[in-house]
């Protein structure tokens, strides 16, 4: 089961391996500005959506 990562900007910035690794391992990474957050995800490229449907679909991912 994954898990949600927080960090904040300068830490995350400063460990960003770290962040993108635990992306990758399916946790979300949550990293906190001031003036909002950042959430960083892995999407395996077998799980990506082909481009012609994604543009068929028409307005912004609401996910």
């Amino acid at each position: 089961m994954s898990h949600v990562r927080e960090w904040s900007r300068i830490e995350a910035e400063r460990r960003i391996p770290e962040v993108l690794d635990g992306a990758k391992a399916g946790n979300l990474q949550m990293i906190r500005d001031v003036d909002g957050s950042f959430e960083v995800r892995f999407i395996a490229l077998s799980e990506r959506e082909p481009a012609g449907k994604l543009l068929a679909r028409g307005g912004p991912d609401e996910e």
